[in-house]
């Protein structure tokens, strides 16, 4: 069962092609909600430890440390000591400016 709050793409709803200007590929991951807010907290703040990640975005610490350790996984956050704390990566930075426009009103 994926996340709840996972963002379906067009492969996943059914569909084949991808919309014009669409960067999503298959090897770039498809952003969930959370992933958006940790992604846009922490290129506003730098860095910070998983325990301020959490309380500062609103999201359960377990689900942060998931979602961190797949942002990592996928080269969109780093670590940045030996201690849980991380950063967004330039990558990080365009997926999120990649997603931005799915998420908007």
């Amino acid at each position: 069962m994926g996340a709840p709050d996972a963002q379906a793409t067009d492969r996943q709803a059914g569909g084949s092609k991808a919309r014009d200007g669409d960067a999503l590929g298959a090897d770039r991951p498809s952003l969930t909600r959370s992933d958006e807010r940790l992604l846009s907290y922490l290129a506003d703040v730098g860095a910070d430890y998983q325990a301020f990640i959490a309380g500062n975005t609103g999201l359960y610490d377990g689900h942060v440390e998931s979602r961190l350790t797949a942002l990592a996984d996928a080269g969109l956050v780093e670590r940045v000591s030996g201690e849980a704390v991380y950063r967004v990566t330039d990558a990080g930075r365009d997926a999120l400016r990649d997603d931005c426009p799915r998420w908007s009103d």
